[in-house]
């Protein structure tokens, strides 16, 4: 979040206050055994952040789901669905099976629209009460390992593990600043991993950390998918594009953009999942070249074109026992 006035930041800190006290008795009661949670039949993989807002959770998703299929697993992505329409139980998105979603991004959400294109193979189920399409997905598709989308906050279904991605952005409680849970909730994570190459560890973060390992990812962008064609991002080095982004952090594809020595005639931020249409990106004003919006998806998780990059770990983070390198590659889009 922005600076704020002082007189603003000490109002914020008694909602923020009370955000954090509410989040702390609510991480106990899961574990004292107040709250229950419940048990997948397979083995859950929880992808989640502390950040309200984007942090590389969907590329991480995607990367995950593809290395499980390569080592010979059966993996079923389960989301919650946010901003689709859909409220029943579950909903299947994508069935491993067909080349297109089975629902729209409308009903399903922008995101798990999104991970059921990238991922043919995989089935997607969302559902608001994540053990109903876990449950289903197992029940359908005998999948033999559930990857939890944006699941660290949701206690009520039982992981095997937590993978947090974290930014390096992470700053206060939310209202005044954007965490959803203090940094001593990264006492329940496995696996850290930082997203971006800038990224670093919060100094608050380091002391929940001491044995956990930490991971870098780096980025590198690999494709473009235009209306027509794919296309290599060097093939618009040192043309003029416009930019359209619905996303939680547009500077960071504003960056990418420049790095590929794009010529950013404009940049049109809207808010995060917006949908995109005709009249708000001011189609008959784009310069001539410019990219097309992302219309397929309906939605703001992206430009106007579709970007494929590939996250590449680049060495560990944290010195001592931690240290790991990971090797991998991500598939994403802005």
């Amino acid at each position: 979040m922005g600076p704020s006035s002082p007189f603003v930041d000490l109002l914020l800190a008694v909602p923020a206050t009370g955000y954090h006290a509410v989040q702390k008795t609510r991480e106990q009661a899961y574990r004292r055994g107040l709250l229950r949670a419940t048990a997948s039949p397979v083995p859950v993989i929880s992808v989640g952040n502390l950040l309200m807002g984007g942090s590389g959770k969907t590329p991480f998703v995607i990367y995950l789901a593809t290395a499980l299929l390569q080592r010979g697993r059966k993996p079923a992505v389960v989301s919650r669905g946010y901003r689709g329409s859909h409220r029943g139980p579950h909903l299947v998105v994508g069935d491993g099976s067909s080349a297109r979603p089975l629902a729209q991004p409308a009903v399903a959400g922008d995101e798990p629209f999104l991970m059921a294109r990238r991922l043919p193979r995989v089935p997607v189920v969302i559902g608001r009460r994540r053990i109903h399409p876990a449950r289903e997905a197992v029940r359908l598709f005998h999948c033999d390992v559930i990857i939890l989308d944006d699941g660290f906050q949701h206690l009520p279904l039982q992981r095997d593990a937590d993978i947090v991605l974290l930014t390096g952005q992470e700053d206060r409680m939310f209202p005044r600043g954007r965490l959803r849970e203090p940094f001593s909730a990264l006492g329940r994570a496995h696996l850290v991993v930082l997203a971006g190459d800038s990224s670093t560890v919060p100094s608050p973060a380091v002391r929940y950390l001491p044995d956990r390992p930490v991971f870098r990812c780096s980025e590198r962008a690999l494709s473009l998918e235009t209306v027509d064609r794919d296309a290599r991002p060097e093939e618009y080095a040192d043309r003029e594009v416009v930019l359209a982004s619905g996303i939680a952090n547009p500077e960071r594809f504003r960056q990418t953009a420049q790095r590929l020595g794009w010529r950013v005639a404009d940049h049109l931020v809207f808010p995060d999942h917006h949908r995109f249409t005709a009249p708000s990106l001011g189609q008959g004003d784009r310069p001539r070249g410019s990219l097309e919006d992302r219309n397929d998806a309906g939605s703001g998780r992206g430009v106007l074109e579709r970007a494929g990059r590939s996250h590449q770990a680049d060495g560990s983070i944290l010195k001592g026992p931690a240290e790991r390198a990971l090797p991998m590659e991500l598939p994403s889009e802005h």
